[in-house]
């Protein structure tokens, strides 16, 4: 019998306390399951110390029953506010503490067991000795392989196994009834100890070993948790990698290292050329700009250019060959998301003050993004298949975002994690993906310990209310339809006086609700407003130290995923997430009319119980579907929504849901060759709260509809607001070719299908067909239903 993944979810805890046989070198615990927190104080330098966590991953997911709750602390040992308010929500049973005890919040002192060690080996033999009575198969790594250890932690914890930094401790392999050690990394030394021990070994030197033993074992890898290993000093966020094998325990998953020597929109400048500029320097409307570019160990010279009647430079042309001429082949002109060689290295290049922290002529990204892939993808073929979910952790300077540009005639680039989730030739993305980030990395194994542990967490006074803040007000009855009370509105006047008003001043309010707000205690937020990475406009900032309960939230706001603006890698994003929240989809650039699209698309997603990066998917590929079909693969409004909107946490994460839908959402149903669209079971016209910079209708009244399971086709226009056309994704998957597609009926206009469809190529050799189709024809100044259908089907027409 092939143990899949939901066979897995019912044999491990039986196996834990020796129900059934050891499988695949599980272990049995010494001590009861349960709720369990485990802390490891860890230095801002490489050390010992962090070999010492990742020794903890298994141990901790063994003791923890598959979610681990392992936090790593800073250097003072203290348990911080943060930490304290999880841990009085997951109430933990047992304490552990793996070196010095931590120094408590005053208010809670609790009782940790002590795990002393001065050392990664000796950190590792206890928690071996602690944690398991008997195990069948130990994992080995060497102590200093970083990236080889962040592999080995996640297969140990998967394997429900010890990891051992060396395999001399005979006593010990004897005491755990040890039969194979797997060596993970180049150890022979390990080897010979282990053929001298009498065990059987299993040499497994990188991370395609590791998948492809994975593989040959049965071991399905469906969530890969990718890091960077140098994060210990090359980034400005150090060791955000220990998240990645916490991720990949609790997902039955695994890491990978990418060891990259990153550059993130690395800055170059130039001064302006007055005289002749130098030969080969294309026609520019402003006098060029010339400066050097000093990567890979060698200077290259450049020349910035702006077009006849272009204000702004937009082209660069690098002497690659120095010999001072810039027009031999191959050095030019480039645009803003062009690749360029400079030595052996290939860079992604951006052009413009604009793109990035500060001001700068030219910016270098490295490795760019179909490099990434690459690497991915052969990741991939080792494990035989791509994972249905992929974790970047850190920020773009361990593993950068790609640049897009974002379209013709235009320099301004587009930092997006989108072509990460691509496994194939055509735009659709295939890969559930986020990027988690955060202010340190003890906010970082908080964060996943939240997310793994959150059936554990909730509570009737949050789990079973949802907020809406600022000029979102539309999706109360999309969260009251799955059960969920509404706490009340948040706006500005809901916020504090600073300053309170007087006869001569207006007064100042806070930018940030406090911690009396309902908002504090709400699981999922939408948010629409303003915004920047400073803060989520009148409602959260970056300086905010509101505890919040486990929370998605969700904003169209602009700019507050923006990860190129803070050269300290501060934002709005990573403090949400080290305070309670437990996902944060937003925009990383100013957003536009056309992202209520991917909005409402991602909730109706989450509502329905997809995970977040499911429905972070569902909304991206719903607008790839648009960009097809209008011809937007050049630019356009939702080519540029597409690039900028990101998903962040964990993608496997799903919220509870207080209830079943009380209302049907719309659905599609296929059977054979006819394709049913059907409409929800109620429509809710809404009257929006007006955006303060629509000052033609701040004293009127403006409507948009809303069904469960649609989404709006929302547009500026030329009276003053945005305009919405309400759809349903319809959607078909076959083996077969489709020659054609017929809507059966004729519903009065617009209602009905654009009579345009896009098709999906999969890697399994099928296909997904995909068109919009319009139910509902609304009135949004009158708030009135004018016609509606409640189903139209389509005909399939299927090659010979």
């Amino acid at each position: 019998m092939r143990l899949t993944s939901k066979w897995l979810s019912w044999i491990l805890p039986l196996a834990l306390f020796g129900c059934v046989p050891m499988l695949y070198g599980i272990g049995k615990a010494r001590l009861e399951g349960g709720r369990a927190a485990f802390v490891v104080r860890l230095p801002s330098v490489p050390a010992w110390q962090d070999f010492a966590f990742l020794a903890a991953v298994p141990a901790a997911t063994l003791r923890c029953e598959g979610a681990p709750a392992l936090i790593a602390l800073d250097e003072s040992g203290a348990i911080t506010r943060e930490i304290d308010d999880y841990l009085r929500r997951y109430k933990p049973q047992a304490l552990y503490c793996l070196g010095p005890l931590p120094r408590e919040a005053v208010d809670a002192r609790r009782q940790w067991q002590a795990l002393e060690a001065d050392s990664a080996d000796a950190a590792a033999r206890v928690l071996a000795r602690t944690f398991w009575k008997a195990t069948d198969t130990v994992v080995v790594c060497r102590e200093g392989e970083y990236g080889m250890a962040l592999v080995a932690s996640a297969l140990a914890a998967r394997l429900r196994a010890p990891l051992l930094f060396s395999a001399t401790d005979r006593e010990l392999l004897r005491r755990l009834a040890v039969k194979r050690a797997i060596v993970v990394g180049p150890m022979p030394e390990a080897a010979e100890a282990l053929k001298e021990a009498g065990l059987a070994a299993v040499d497994l030197k990188d991370a395609p070993a590791v998948l492809g033993w994975m593989r040959e074992q049965k071991l399905a890898v469906s969530y890969i948790a990718v890091v960077n290993p140098l994060d210990r000093e090359a980034t400005v966020i150090k060791k955000l990698s220990l998240a990645g094998p916490l991720l990949a325990a609790a997902r039955q998953g695994i890491v990978v290292s990418l060891p990259y020597k990153t550059l993130w929109k690395a800055p170059f400048f130039g001064i302006e050329y007055k005289a002749n500029p130098p030969k080969g320097t294309p026609e520019s409307h402003k006098p060029p700009r010339i400066g050097l570019t000093a990567v890979n160990g060698h200077p290259f010279a450049f020349v910035l250019t702006s077009g006849k009647n272009d204000e702004d430079y937009f082209a660069v042309n690098v002497d690659l060959n120095g010999n001072g001429d810039f027009s031999d082949a191959g050095e030019g002109p480039f645009r803003t998301g062009d690749t360029v060689v400079l030595g052996d290295q290939r860079y992604s290049l951006t052009i413009g003050e604009g793109n990035g922290a500060g001001k700068a002529d030219v910016r270098l990204t490295f490795p760019c993004a179909d490099d990434v892939v690459a690497d991915l993808k052969a990741f991939y073929a080792a494990a035989g298949s791509p994972p249905e979910y992929l974790c970047i952790v850190g920020f773009p300077d361990a593993i950068p975002q790609a640049i897009v540009r974002d379209c013709e005639g235009d320099n301004r680039d587009l930092p997006s994690d989108f072509p990460f989730a691509n496994t194939d030739g055509d735009l659709f993305g295939e890969i559930a993906l986020a990027r988690l980030i955060a202010e340190s990395a003890s906010s970082a194994t908080l964060y996943v310990s939240r997310v793994v542990t959150y059936p554990q967490l909730l509570d009737s006074s949050w789990s079973a209310t949802a907020g809406q803040a600022r000029w979102e007000n539309t999706y109360a009855k999309l969260f009251e339809n799955v059960g969920f009370t509404m706490a009340p509105h948040h706006d500005v006047n809901t916020l504090k006086w600073i300053e309170p008003p007087t006869e001569k001043s207006e007064g100042r309010r806070a930018q940030a609700f406090d911690q009396s707000s309902p908002l504090a205690q709400v699981s999922v937020l939408a948010h629409q407003t303003h915004s920047w990475w400073k803060d989520l406009g009148q409602t959260y900032d970056w300086e905010s130290d509101v505890l919040l309960a486990p929370t998605v939230v969700e904003s169209g706001g602009c700019l507050t995923t923006a990860l190129d603006r803070q050269p300290d890698c501060r934002s709005i994003v990573a403090r949400l997430m080290r305070n309670g929240a437990v996902g944060f989809e937003g925009n990383a650039l100013p957003a536009i009319a056309c992202c209520e699209q991917q909005r409402i698309v991602f909730w109706n997603a989450v509502l329905a119980g997809e995970t977040l990066g499911h429905a972070h998917l569902n909304a991206q590929n719903s607008t790839v579907a648009v960009i097809l079909e209008t011809d937007q693969l050049l630019g356009g409004p939702n080519h540029y929504q597409l690039y900028l909107r990101g998903l962040f946490g964990d993608p496997a994460f799903a919220i509870h849901l207080p209830s079943s839908p009380k209302s049907a959402p719309a659905r599609v149903e296929a059977k054979g060759d006819l394709v049913s669209v059907h409409a929800p079971a109620t429509w809710w016209p809404v009257k929006i709260r007006v955006p303060e910079d629509w000052k033609k209708w701040n004293d009127k009244d403006l409507y948009v509809l809303r069904g469960g399971g649609t989404y709006p086709n929302r547009y500026w226009i030329g009276e003053g607001y945005d305009a919405e056309e309400t759809y349903v994704d319809a959607t078909f998957r076959t083996a077969k070719k489709v020659k054609g597609i017929e809507q059966m009926q004729t519903p009065p206009k617009p209602l009905g299908w654009t009579g345009k469809f896009v098709v999906d190529e999969n890697t399994d050799g099928t296909r997904t067909y995909r068109w919009r189709v319009r139910l509902v024809d609304f009135d949004q100044l009158k708030g009135t239903i004018l016609n509606k259908v409640d189903r139209l089907d389509y005909r399939i027409v299927f090659e010979d």
